[in-house]
């Protein structure tokens, strides 16, 4: 079913689907992938592995189960989003839901860039502090399977920091009119960039980096991270509302 009735922005996008989705979905997906959730947790990982398993030959293993275990269960996240909000496309509800996710997207890219400014202050986007418990009993086991569970565990806990950007992009990939294939494909790339930094910080630690340099360049990157998330979250926020 074709929704006849669209804004000029909307239509544009619609017949020219490939020329705007990806620079929008290239920037989405640096932003996102620059979320201190997945950075921090991989982090921990690695160093535990150094520091305390005095396991430094399984970093490469290891790290690069994590991000691929990453990488699938976000994929699936995204394809899953993306075709529910392709159901609601072709209902007479879609107008509401999308306005619905661009206030998500504006209240959420509010929160980011307060914590900018005002880190101690009022709500944030992270992993639940409850979990982390949870969390380190996984890294402290450094195994395959332990690091898998790990990585799905964070992928869908860190939510609050990822998931409303993510959203944001499948809701107008959704409205871009393109070929399934090719949305899986735009999905496939977010998703390498979201991995990227990943597989950056992995390979800077392989080939002898630091952890505590990466962890101290993290903290002082943390709310520049949030600030250019939450800048993004807003613009799409705006569109889509």
């Amino acid at each position: 079913m074709v929704i006849q009735q669209c804004n000029a922005v909307g239509c544009f996008l619609a017949k020219n689907g490939s020329l705007v989705s990806l620079p929008l979905v290239t920037v989405a997906g640096l932003a996102d992938g620059v979320n201190p959730c997945a950075i921090g947790m991989l982090l921990l990982l690695l160093g535990y592995l150094i520091v305390f398993a005095r396991k430094p030959q399984d970093v490469v293993k290891i790290g690069g189960v994590y991000i691929a275990t990453v990488f699938l269960t976000y994929l699936m996240i995204g394809l899953v989003f993306y075709q529910t909000v392709s159901w609601f496309h072709a209902s007479s509800m879609f107008g509401l839901i999308s306005k619905v996710i661009g206030a998500m997207l504006l209240v959420g890219g509010l929160i980011q860039i307060k914590d900018f400014w005002l880190p101690n202050v009022g709500p944030h986007l992270k992993i639940p502090s409850a979990s982390k418990n949870v969390l380190m009993k996984y890294v402290e086991q450094g195994s395959i399977p332990a690091t898998a569970v790990l990585a799905v565990l964070v992928t869908a806990l860190e939510t609050p920091c990822s998931l409303p950007l993510y959203v944001g992009t499948a809701t107008v990939l959704s409205q871009s009119g393109m070929a399934p294939l090719l949305v899986a494909g735009y999905f496939i790339y977010y998703n390498f960039l979201f991995v990227l930094p990943l597989i950056v910080l992995l390979l800077m630690v392989w080939k002898g980096k630091k952890i505590i340099e990466l962890n101290e360049w993290k903290h002082k990157a943390e709310r520049w991270m949030q600030l250019v998330l939450g800048v993004l979250m807003v613009l799409l926020g705006i569109w889509l509302v």
